[in-house]
């Protein structure tokens, strides 16, 4: 028989899977299942649920498994990211040919299940350790919603690329789903185990480079994986943006989706203008590239604004007399 550490380190291992899989479960079911019905009301109803189902995943999604996964959220919170927008838009495709009562019904049981689990766990973890924390300077909450605000900015004026993909492409394939997948699990592997900067440095730069790349037409042909890249670049972005307000101590570590939903929102207003779509291409993307640089220039300097220590030292500790805080 497996002896009793073993299985206790197993059940330890496996509710953090389970919690994973109980969320990303019912946000898919659940997003598949309104954008069945949406699709059904109409064209108008079925865009607006879109909209409301992306801002609700961005940022219910990240902030509920951060609570699951205390260290290394990259992987877990992208690929829940990646499933529930499949699902989405394969509801939004399917059309008639699915009822959705029962997928919204299973996601909503799935996700009660989850809440309930991930709350008694916050209140037994708040029963057996009592914490002291103290409020950051704003900021924290700047450099932590700032660089949101702008991902979803420069993610928002892909609109026209956008669009053809919703209204013009095909549904969401198996092998794009795969890939979009592995391209989250192996960057985000990677993102956790070096300094949250020097990630979001990388993001950064890509997201900007792309955006220039973008204004080539001898780069015309590639345009339409545009959408995607930088759907994936979104899914990397959140979780190393909640995790350095969790480094800073920032209350707001938990806003990074509702920013980046809103940037997304302001840049395609912006982009599906005519002016837009017209002769303010170039100008509207090479200004997103700049930007974008601009913040991986600003995450590639040391940091300006230090966090304060929730004790501070007292004159007893720097004669070196040891004081034990309970």
């Amino acid at each position: 028989m497996m002896p009793l550490k073993r299985r206790l380190a197993a059940m330890h291992a496996a509710r953090p899977l389970c919690v994973w899989a109980s969320i990303t479960g019912g946000a898919s079911a659940l997003a598949g299942g309104v954008m069945i019905a949406a699709m059904q009301a109409g064209t108008p109803f079925a865009a607006f649920a879109a909209s409301t189902l992306a801002l609700l995943a961005m940022a219910l999604i990240p902030g509920t498994l951060a609570r699951g996964f205390a260290t290394r959220a990259t992987v877990p919170i992208a690929s829940a990211l990646v499933l529930t927008m499949a699902a989405m838009g394969a509801g939004a495709h399917t059309g008639e040919t699915f009822a959705q009562t029962p997928l919204i019904l299973g996601g909503v049981v799935l996700l009660a299940i989850a809440c309930m689990h991930l709350r008694r766990t916050r209140d037994s973890a708040a029963r057996s350790v009592h914490t002291h924390t103290i409020a950051p300077a704003w900021r924290n909450d700047m450099l932590l919603i700032a660089p949101a605000l702008l991902a979803g900015l420069s993610s928002g004026v892909l609109a026209r690329f956008q669009f053809f993909a919703l209204c013009g492409g095909a549904a969401i394939s198996v092998t794009q789903v795969v890939t979009s997948l592995a391209a989250v699990s192996l960057a985000g592997w990677l993102a956790d185990r070096v300094d949250y900067r020097r990630a979001l440095l990388v993001l950064f730069v890509l997201r900007g480079a792309l955006l220039v790349a973008l204004t080539f037409d001898c780069l015309a042909p590639w345009a339409a994986l545009a959408a995607p890249a930088f759907a994936v670049l979104d899914y990397l972005t959140l979780p190393m943006l909640m995790r350095g307000g969790r480094a800073s101590r920032a209350p707001g570590a938990g806003c990074p989706g509702l920013a980046h939903h809103a940037g997304m929102l302001a840049g395609a207003a912006l982009a599906a203008t005519s002016w837009g779509f017209g002769q303010g291409f170039y100008a509207l993307f090479l200004i997103g590239g700049t930007l974008n640089l601009a913040c991986a220039y600003a995450f590639s300097t040391p940091r300006r604004f230090r966090t304060r220590a929730p004790y501070p030292a007292s004159a007893a500790l720097a004669a070196g007399n040891a004081i034990d805080l309970r």
